[in-house]
């Protein structure tokens, strides 16, 4: 006669299969969307079919490269302000090899999103990271915070894997870190999310491209004369490591205005244009320590905490925007600079009032033409030799 217990073992057992069979087909299905994320998600958010930026996705697999590649990098991080002024490849000339410059600048830069990526770039153990300073770093981010930003966060989150509850609820706080996905299966989901968007444009672009056929597909090329800088080389092409140097430029759009080669004029270009620019809330800080600061300010700390020298460098504006600035327009950020002066493992190279800045070094409102690439290159280099020199 079987007794109470033995009757128990079997369903004990068949309850065990069954959770190990479910657990091995979680991992399988988490599996196979890791591998698809990797083979038909991120060339399609690299090459900006399905991502308003590639380069909005491309800096967790670059600071993995520069980890790999170099023992003396010198990581630059910023907007698109420091996307076009910051010529790795210049500069390493500069500095006669000593060191290995690269450019992770990207539009519309804002510390509040980019410390998601403090843990990967301390990582990648640079020398110095080279950290734009200007009005926008201290620009209002919004109250509720923009789904522009929240997906961008959401985003990162997911590509980088990050932790949020590393993050102090002043820097972070819970009821926003509740709305970014942060276990590693939510990760996923959300990545996951893009795979539909993502099919069709590879189908587009692969098997219709291959046959010959004509496409549709949004995406944008990376390299020869129809570059655009939306486009982002994936790590195994030949090209990424000079992309991370030196990325693809906007076109000079001041030159081809003043040649008559452009639907506006220059009177355009320079009239109520560029007083609603000048006023806009990302060219300007808020004028309190806001969630912007707080981030900028946890970034510093711990870079400098984990031996990373900072250089806070603030780059010129066209000076034609300058004389557009009413009186004390930013004052607040030259206020909150000087307070920053003392701080250690911290230089300072404040480029923003130098006088030796012309209309001819910029290519629009605050991006550098290839003449301001050249000066700021040999600016930066003259301010910062001395500390290359001891590290």
């Amino acid at each position: 006669m079987q007794t109470e217990n033995s009757n128990s073992e079997p369903s004990n057992d068949g309850a065990k299969l069954v959770l190990s069979c479910m657990f091995a087909v979680m991992i399988t299905l988490l599996l196979l969307s890791t591998s698809t994320i990797s083979a038909i998600v991120k060339p399609r958010l690299y090459d900006g079919s399905i991502n308003e930026l590639g380069r909005y996705s491309m800096t967790f697999d670059a600071y993995t490269h520069i980890g790999d590649s170099s023992d003396a990098a010198v990581i630059g991080i910023g907007s698109s302000k420091m996307r076009e002024a910051f010529d790795g490849i210049l500069l390493g000339e500069l500095d006669n090899g000593n060191h290995d410059f690269y450019n992770l600048a990207l539009a519309g830069d804002r510390p509040f999103v980019r410390m998601l990526e403090i843990d990967a770039i301390i990582s990648a153990n640079p020398s110095f990271v080279v950290l734009e300073i200007g009005p926008n770093s201290f620009s209002s981010l919004g109250y509720p915070l923009p789904e522009s930003i929240l997906s961008r966060m959401g985003q990162l989150v997911s590509l980088g894997s990050v932790d949020l509850e590393k993050y102090p609820n002043n820097i972070l706080n819970e009821s926003l870190k509740n709305e970014l996905p942060q276990t590693h299966l939510e990760q996923i989901e959300y990545l996951s999310s893009y795979v539909p968007q993502a099919l069709e444009e590879t189908i587009e672009i692969e098997i219709l491209g291959h046959f010959g056929l004509e496409s549709i597909a949004s995406s944008f090329e990376c390299s020869g004369v129809n570059a655009n800088v939306r486009c982002v080389p994936l790590p195994n092409d030949p090209t990424y490591d000079d992309y991370l140097r030196y990325p693809i430029q906007f076109r000079d759009s001041l030159s081809l205005i003043k040649s008559g080669n452009h639907s506006l004029s220059i009177e355009e270009f320079y009239g109520p244009l560029l007083d609603k620019y000048v006023n806009r809330s990302y060219h300007n800080p808020e004028g309190v320590v806001n969630q912007n600061q707080i981030a900028y300010e946890y970034m510093i700390e711990k870079f400098t905490s984990a031996g990373i020298g900072v250089i806070l460098v603030g780059l010129p504006y066209n000076p034609v925007l300058l004389n557009r600035l009413a009186i004390g327009q930013w004052d607040y950020y030259n206020s909150t600079l000087d307070n920053y002066s003392n701080l250690e493992l911290v230089t300072i190279v404040d480029m923003v009032w130098d006088e030796d800045w012309e209309e001819r070094h910029f290519n629009d409102y605050t991006h550098m033409s290839r003449d301001g690439e050249i000066l700021f290159s040999n600016k930066l280099i003259e301010e910062i030799s001395w500390l290359m020199d001891g590290d």
